[in-house]
């Protein structure tokens, strides 16, 4: 006559495989989460500099300059705009009336410029 088992609960190998399934999950989706926020700050950055050139474009009809700023701070008050202070550094190097060129600088999702002459960012510094 065979013997009936009550079974409640799991076996040990079948708690390893949940375990290292859930594992691999979590190491998929930390990837994917990481990647999709430095995606979101290289779009922050881009969109400050595009703000910062349509500051400037304002300031150059209003005062026939570009203004230059050494820093984030500088820039907020001497183009009277709200940069964050956070994982980008915001300055902007200026020539009179002729041109300029704002970067966004990262030491960990890289660099961006514009300059009067461009439409959208580039990931690289001002030249």
């Amino acid at each position: 006559m065979p013997i009936k088992r009550n079974r409640l609960g799991m076996t040990l190998m079948e708690m390893i495989i949940v375990v290292v399934l859930i594992g691999i999950l979590a190491t998929v989706g930390a990837v994917g989460y990481r990647k999709t926020v430095e995606q979101a700050r290289q779009k922050e950055a881009r969109s400050m500099l595009r703000l910062i050139q349509h500051a400037e474009e304002v300031r150059r009809l209003e005062m026939n300059t570009y203004v230059a700023c050494a820093d984030t701070a500088a820039c907020n008050t001497a183009l009277h705009l709200d940069l964050p202070a956070g994982d980008w550094a915001y300055s902007v190097t200026a020539s009179g009336n002729a041109s300029f060129c704002a970067q966004a600088l990262s030491a960990n999702f890289g660099n961006f410029s514009i300059n009067n002459g461009t439409a959208d960012p580039t990931a690289n510094g001002c030249s």
